[in-house]
């Protein structure tokens, strides 16, 4: 009987590229093979390898910002160094900055203790240090990899928008298409952009939406359980939900504050979605299919959508029920 045992992280929604995934995972698979049989020198090897692939991987998408920025590494302080010749620790600052990993002073020690272990590669250079590759040099190797997956698979790489994954497990594939799953909570697959200031946003996608679900557009978020969202209730056998403004002022509780006009998204699976805010102009338009979206209270009265959402805070969407995906997603904040 074989009893195989996962050593390293393998989550890896927050990479698109197929082909990039599938060499992680192929490699992932071997690590934990070789650590099991205690191949210290190649378990650290691998480990390192696929952090290095994955920081290279995520810096490029924002290349021109890492560039651009003012810690850039400089060769004796004048010319910046080449991008490609940018060494582990210096990645990890470079991506601690643009908010994708955390800021722990300790890391930037380790990326720059285990890219020295990496170098032994070559003989020689384990001679010169005269360091020991033992169990647990290599098991630190992998902790640090597993650590770094965990932090990386906080984030959804969305173009050039970083959003971070609040519950479930949603993910954007390689086809451009942004998928929120069912998952084991209330809130099923809920992510939220991480950049909270804004003067002005867009927001474009086809909708699949199958009947039973809903889709919230979640904006004011603080936290899991105070943000407003917008609904769009696509469940047919309940008439008496129609698409609304909420209010959740506790974890996976929600109220209805103002009532959506049309009451139900179009009779369709599959359809276009247009949310702007505008802070200069004083809007916030919600277009489904072609239709602005207007709002009153519970009594009828028509209300400014507008005066519902707050500067300073975030936005995002969550399924809540049911399965839905947005693709051709277009953002665009200023």
């Amino acid at each position: 009987m074989n009893i195989t045992m996962q050593i390293t992280n393998k989550q890896l929604d927050f990479i698109s590229d197929v082909d990039l995934k599938k060499a992680l995972l192929e490699r992932l698979n071997e690590l934990d093979r070789v650590f099991l049989v205690n191949a210290n020198y190649s378990t650290l090897f691998g480990a390192i390898g696929a952090i290095e692939g994955i920081f290279k991987h995520i810096a490029l998408i924002y290349k021109d910002e890492i560039r651009d920025s003012p810690t850039y590494p400089r060769i004796r302080g004048k010319n910046k160094k080449n991008f490609d010749k940018l060494t582990l620790e210096e990645l990890y600052v470079e991506l601690k900055n643009l908010d994708i990993l955390p800021a722990i002073s300790e890391y930037e020690q380790l990326y720059t203790l285990f890219r020295n272990y990496r170098n032994f590669i070559h003989p020689l250079a384990q001679i010169n240090k005269g360091w020991d590759v033992e169990l647990g040099q290599a098991q630190m190797a992998i902790g640090l990899l597993n650590t770094t997956i965990q932090n990386l698979d906080l984030n959804i790489f969305i173009g050039k928008h970083i959003f971070e994954k609040v519950a479930g497990n949603p993910y954007y594939d390689s086809k451009k298409v942004l998928h929120l799953v069912v998952a084991d909570t209330p809130h099923h697959s809920f992510l939220i952009l991480k950049r909270p200031t804004f003067q002005k946003l867009h927001i474009a996608f086809d909708l699949d939406l199958p009947h039973g679900s809903l889709l919230n557009f979640v904006f004011n978020f603080v936290g899991d359980g105070d943000f407003k969202m917008l609904r769009l209730d696509n469940r047919r056998s309940r008439p008496n939900f129609p698409n609304s403004v909420l209010r959740s002022s506790q974890k996976y509780s929600w109220n209805y504050s103002l009532r959506a006009n049309p009451q139900k998204p179009p009779d369709a699976e599959q359809f276009p979605v247009g949310i702007d805010i505008d802070f200069a102009r004083r809007s916030f338009e919600f277009v489904i299919a072609n239709t602005l979206y207007t709002y009153q209270d519970f009594s009828g009265n028509p209300k400014n959508l507008f005066n519902e959402v707050h500067p300073d805070k975030k936005i995002g969407f969550f399924n809540e029920e049911g399965p839905a995906k947005l693709s051709n997603l277009e953002i665009v904040v200023v």
